[in-house]
């Protein structure tokens, strides 16, 4: 999930959007690049109109042959200017990832459950389960590090090849249909809470 972002001049606090969960506040609001969502979203009614009854079906490929990509003539990039050692490294699960008995798993809908759950850098894998439909959960289970490589990156904090991790990593379904609220919703929430935690570089470990 990419984010094209960018910080509004003039702007006061804003809601991080996490529906369904408690809301917050940041002091970083940012923005989508939302020049091609008004003629996504038309695309996206008719296309949804007749993929849903073959997505209810689990008729994938049927279903998506015909979906209105979104293309960008542009590529959002900012170069890193100092060593990694130096750097507070945030990070992004697209896995459907969820703290056991903290945070509520993530719901198999149609165009994806939107929820943002926020975890702990210090938390325990163990304490960690998945709840995503459109991928092998067992084999996941079995080797979390694949979806969230906490302890490698823990390794290289320790090592010093990395500066630190933000105190707080997060988690979505990568499964999401309505590209133009997760450009304008969700990806900007979560740029603006890896802002407000002093984030310098974002690893997203897409699956």
């Amino acid at each position: 999930m990419a984010c094209r972002c960018r910080r509004p001049r003039g702007a006061g606090e804003a809601i991080i959007y996490r529906p369904g969960e408690e809301i917050a506040m940041t002091q970083h609001p940012m923005l989508a690049d939302g020049r091609w969502i008004a003629e996504f979203r038309e695309q996206y009614d008719a296309w949804f109109t007749d993929a849903r009854p073959l997505i209810e079906a689990h008729q994938y490929p049927t279903a998506f042959k015909n979906y209105p990509f979104p293309a960008f003539t542009e590529t959002p990039w900012t170069p890193l200017t100092r060593s990694l050692a130096e750097v507070r490294l945030g990070v992004l699960s697209t896995a459907g990832l969820y703290r056991k008995g903290v945070n509520a798993p993530f719901t198999d809908t149609v165009e994806g459950d939107p929820r943002i759950v926020e975890i702990p850098s210090d938390a325990d894998p163990v304490q960690l389960d998945i709840a995503h439909s459109h991928l092998p959960e067992d084999f996941i289970r079995a080797d979390m590090s694949m979806v969230l490589p906490l302890e490698p990156l823990r390794a290289l904090v320790h090592e010093r090849r990395i500066g630190e991790i933000a105190p707080r990593l997060f988690s979505v379904v990568g499964y999401r249909t309505r590209a133009h609220d997760v450009a304008e919703q969700t990806a900007t929430a979560i740029a603006a809470a890896m802002a407000d935690d002093g984030v310098m570089l974002g690893l997203i470990v897409p699956v």
